[in-house]
């Protein structure tokens, strides 16, 4: 007797209840199952996306910007970027021995 015919027996010897209980956790089973597929295949596909377009693609306030494939390019737009916003933030605080002073 094969599987299939030793559940079939099965399940014409229980409640319609536990039929039901049968058939859903069946159902959730091929599902799974379904996607677990699914996700196989879209893996085995190469995106023809490449990861920056996936991100949204390169940021609008780096598009002035020259060559970005050069590293030394980078780190000169980064460096600046850091002391621009460094600069507006420092510039809202007192330094440090001025307000030491006006606590004397």
């Amino acid at each position: 007797m094969t599987a299939r015919e030793q559940l079939i027996q099965e399940i014409e010897q229980v409640s319609d209840s536990l039929v039901e209980e049968v058939l859903n956790f069946l159902l959730f089973i091929k599902g799974r199952q379904d996607r677990k597929n699914t996700s196989d295949d879209e893996k085995s596909q190469p995106s023809e996306q490449s990861i920056l377009e996936c991100m949204g693609g390169i940021p609008q306030h780096l598009l002035s910007v020259g060559n970005l494939s050069d590293r030394d390019v980078w780190r000169g737009v980064i460096a600046s970027q850091i002391k621009q916003s460094h600069q507006a933030v420092s510039s809202n605080f007192l330094p440090l021995s001025n307000f030491v002073r006006d606590r004397l």
